[in-house]
């Protein structure tokens, strides 16, 4: 029995009315969480079930695991995954075109080295190509995949990751035709040509004539390979060999 009269009875019926409204809210609310948080392990655990550490997989267990709600997290890896093949596309598309400039259309080669470096050539530039409409499609497939439930990324993306993968290497192996295009033709570029004027004993007609000797285009050799080491070397360190620091590498080697 309420001492105020009706009012404060009705009152305090609202008051506790309300509480227990946001018990329940509360209530809800995590048991909401819960089943966020649920719905995120359970992500994590099937990556890492996978036992693979390639920049796709890192990223999404990453972003899943950084994100508020599993949802946020895997369209925030789609995003960074569709980032990468744009960058993809743009550099496959501009080493295609350099590898397209370096052959002499309508032209046969001359020499032993032209003949070899157009072969070069065009081995990158195929593969650039393929690369450049291989990160197209890929950023197609990416974007249809937003706003889909995990299940059906995880089944569509990592089934065709593989493939969309090998967009890396030949990303990689394209210029690297062009490079080893570029050295061969250096030799045929200061090699296989006539005497030119020697600078040191005149010029123009009647100057003495000298020949350019083999150790510019080695040399070029030599630091192109050198250039090419260190690439090689950043790559694979940073890149490919396993970093034990990384989120997903723990619960790997936890699972094991």
């Amino acid at each position: 029995p309420c001492s105020c009269g009706a009012a404060c009875c009705k009152s305090a019926k609202m008051g506790d009315a309300y509480r227990e409204l946001l018990d329940y809210l509360k209530a809800k609310d995590q048991q909401g969480e819960h089943k966020r948080e649920e719905a995120k392990a359970k992500a994590l655990e099937e990556l890492t079930a996978l036992k693979k550490q390639t920049f796709a997989h890192i990223s999404f267990y990453n972003c899943i695991n950084a994100a508020d709600t599993l949802e946020d997290g895997v369209d925030a890896a789609l995003t960074s995954q569709k980032e990468l093949y744009d960058a993809l596309l743009g550099f496959t598309g501009m080493m295609a075109g350099f590898s397209f400039i370096g052959l002499p259309l309508g032209s046969q080669p001359d020499t032993y080295f032209q003949a070899v470096a157009y072969f070069l050539l065009i081995l990158g530039f195929g593969g650039c190509m393929v690369a450049a409409l291989m990160s197209f499609i890929a950023t197609l497939f990416i974007k249809g995949l937003m706003q889909e439930p995990w299940d059906c990324v995880r089944d569509c993306f990592f089934k065709w990751n593989p493939y969309l993968y090998c967009t890396n290497f030949l990303a990689i192996g394209g210029p690297f035709m062009l490079f080893l295009g570029v050295n061969v033709m250096v030799h045929d570029f200061f090699t296989d040509r006539d005497e030119v004027d020697c600078w040191r004993k005149g010029m123009g007609e009647g100057a003495d004539k000298c020949t350019l000797s083999l150790g510019l285009p080695i040399s070029l050799n030599v630091l192109s390979l050198i250039f090419l080491l260190v690439l090689c070397w950043l790559f694979y360190g940073a890149v490919l060999k396993s970093q034990r620091g990384r989120r997903i590498t723990k619960a790997i080697e936890e699972r094991r």
